[in-house]
């Protein structure tokens, strides 16, 4: 099962990579105003149904040479598993740091520090009774960004957890889908 989804996000890809329109940024960051060298963006995840999960993560960034950026992101996400009949609920929230480093043609190698507060509550029948937790996480990967405008950006990244006790993050190493905009 694994490999045929991994199959076909590959497939997805290369499509992607090779129906990439030319909106490839030819500009020096040297002839960029300060303002012009800013970016914002992240992902949105949804999944409902008898596992619900809700996540949120916005970043801010700002290109500090041609092949260099780096920034600042913040997160939430709200799970809820009801699978064994008692409805299990969670909330993790927390802030990051990131780089990216531009190695050719729209690939670049990304790495994040991530601290997330993760607030579980044991059940609803006794909801008072939870558990907060602190984890830190550690994500090093590859990624590549297809250009959509000018100003718009779609990002793949494959990243790796060096986190191996993380609670949150079971999957290794995992797809993240994001969108960074270029704000002037």
């Amino acid at each position: 099962m694994r490999l045929k989804i991994f199959s076909v996000l590959l497939l997805m890809f290369l499509l992607l990579i090779w129906a990439e329109s030319s909106f490839a940024q030819n500009r020096s960051v040297r002839d960029m105003s300060p303002s012009e060298r800013i970016f914002v963006g992240g992902f949105f995840g949804l999944q409902i149904g008898t596992f619900t999960a809700i996540s949120l993560h916005l970043h801010g960034g700002y290109m500090i040479t041609d092949r260099l950026s780096a920034g600042l992101g913040g997160n939430y996400q709200y799970t809820r598993d009801a699978f064994y009949g008692e409805s299990l609920s969670s909330h993790v929230y927390g802030s990051n740091i990131f780089a990216r480093f531009d190695v050719a043609s729209n690939f670049f190698l990304h790495g994040e520090y991530e601290r997330i507060q993760v607030r579980t509550y044991r059940s609803l029948q006794n909801p008072g009774e939870r558990t907060t937790l602190t984890e830190n996480n550690y994500f090093v990967g590859v990624g590549y960004g297809l250009r959509a405008s000018e100003r718009v950006r779609l990002n793949l990244l494959l990243l790796y957890n060096f986190n191996d006790d993380s609670r949150v993050y079971f999957d290794n190493p995992f797809f993240r889908v994001g969108v960074d905009v270029f704000l002037f």
